[in-house]
Formats: structure tokens, sequence, C-alpha cells
């Protein structure tokens, strides 16, 4: 009898319909799941990726002129980098970087570099989601993005010297420290490489020529202390200023003159020369009048 009562008991199944609905709300889900993600992928990871990029370059090149400036104010000496180059008479007529100095610079920044980046690895940084939407009013709200920079391959270090003009026969030289590293920006689900360059001038120096007693500027009119002293000079008609030193025409009023195919003159021999400086757009007269 008891037998009987235990096999006619059976577990009685969910109805059919539950579970179809069930079903279709678990594959409504899934497919909303994979639709946002395919959007995020498709229009939210360029902007993220493009402000990650920004705002490591600009942690990375922070830090790197930190690091660097740091060095330069602890009293490190750059003094000996130059090796200045005389004539007989004892003026400067050049300057070479001495080699030794120069690895010496390049090697120190080299270590200063990487172990930076390696500092600004450990470091966490942060972009909110809704800058990457471009509205002013979310830009500070949803989740954050967290954002690391991880360095890559080897840091290149150049010495490098450019020159400026500084006034009639100055130079302004610069000797500057140009860095590149790579790095790679780092996102949820994604990484992209990103170069930083960056330049860090390090020395300046002002190297000085003979000043001449006057020279002559774009109307032809003498400039200097000695100017009233100065031989005149007739333009051409219908310029505005001499071009490249030369076509210089000579004032009819005078001595026979005839111009040499070298810029100088016979008879009142004046030899003139661009200005190099490119001043006021002037000539250098440079040697003597002789009559």
């Amino acid at each position: 009898m008891m037998r009987k009562r235990w096999r006619s008991r059976r577990r009685r199944k969910p109805p059919s319909g539950k579970r179809k609905m069930w079903l279709i709300i678990l594959l409504v889900a899934v497919f909303c799941l994979m639709q946002g993600f395919a959007y995020v992928d498709k229009k939210m990871k360029p902007p993220i990726m493009h402000l990650a990029k920004i705002r490591v370059k600009q942690i990375a090149t922070e830090a790197i002129n930190k690091a660097i400036t740091a060095q330069v104010a602890e009293g490190k000496s750059t003094e000996g980098l130059i090796d200045w180059k005389t004539d007989t008479a004892g003026k400067v007529s050049g300057f070479m970087l001495n080699y030794d100095e120069h690895m010496r610079i390049t090697a120190s920044t080299m270590n200063i570099v990487q172990s930076t980046l390696q500092n600004v690895h450990m470091l966490k940084e942060k972009i909110p989601l809704g800058q990457a939407l471009g509205s002013p009013v979310l830009a500070s709200f949803g989740p954050n993005i967290p954002v690391r920079i991880e360095p890559q391959g080897a840091v290149k270090v150049d010495l490098n010297t450019r020159q400026q003009n500084a006034g009639i026969n100055m130079i302004l030289v610069e000797v500057y420290i140009h860095i590149i590293a790579e790095v790679a920006v780092v996102v949820p689900f994604d990484m992209e490489p990103e170069t930083v360059d960056t330049e860090i001038p390090i020395s300046y120096l002002l190297v000085v020529g003979d000043v001449p007693m006057y020279y002559y500027d774009n109307q032809g009119k003498p400039v200097g202390s000695n100017g009233s002293s100065a031989p005149s000079i007739a333009l051409p008609s219908g310029q505005a200023g001499v071009s490249g030193g030369t076509g210089v025409t000579p004032n009819p009023s005078g001595p026979n003159q005839q111009q040499t195919p070298g810029g100088n003159m016979q008879g009142d021999e004046l030899e003139l020369e661009p200005d190099l400086t490119g001043e006021n757009g002037g000539l250098l007269l440079d040697t003597d009048v002789n009559h």
C-alpha cells in the first residue's frame, strides 16, 4: 500500500510558458550586452584612447622635465662641454662640443629618463567616462577609466645646438637635450604605443664678433657712431634696398669707378658684404677707403 502511494507521487513540472519567458529574457539580455560592448568598442574607444594619450604624454613630459631640471639645479656643471677655438690674435673663431662631456651628459640623461618612466608606471591615473562623450555637462560624471603607462623600447637622447642672431656679428648658441621615449598607453581592453618627444635647454652661449664702425641699412643709409664719415652710395632707381650685397651703383658725381665681379670697385675701393645678422636688411662695410 505504501509503495503504491510512493510511486503515485510525481514532481510537478513548471508550466512551459514560464520557461520560455525566462529563456527569452536571457537571450534579450545577452543580445543587449553584446550590443553594448560593440557600441563601446566602436564609438567610445577612440575618444577614450585619445584622451588617455594626451594625459599620458603630459604626465611623462612633465616628469622628464622635472627630473632633468632637478639634476641641473643640483650643480651638474656644463662648463667643460664647450671647447672654444681662437685665432692667433686670441679672438674666438669657433667652438666644438667636448665628446667626453657629451657622452657623460647623454648617459646620465638616459638613466634619469628611464628611472622616471618606471616611477610614472606606478602612478594610477583615471579619466571620467563622461569626458569621452564630449559633453561639458557630463565631463565629470560616469565611472572612472584607469589609465596606465608602460615603458617600451629604449630611450633616445641627443645633445644638440642651435643658433640665433643676437645683434650685429653676435650669435646666441643654445645647447639642449632632445629626448625621445616610447611608451604604451594601456586602457581596459586596449593598448596603443605613444611617443614622448621633448627638448630641454641646458646652456646658453653668446659669441661676440667684431662690430664694424658703420654699416648700410636697406635704404642705403649709413648706420653707426661713425656713419657721418661713411662714403655715400647710390642705389639703383626703382629699388627700395640692396639685394644680396651686389647691384650697387656708383655715384655718377664721384670719381671714375669701375665695379669688379667680386663686388669691389676700383678707384675708391669699397668691399660690401651682406649683413649676416639680417638686422635692418643692411650691408656691412668691412674695408678701408683708399684715395
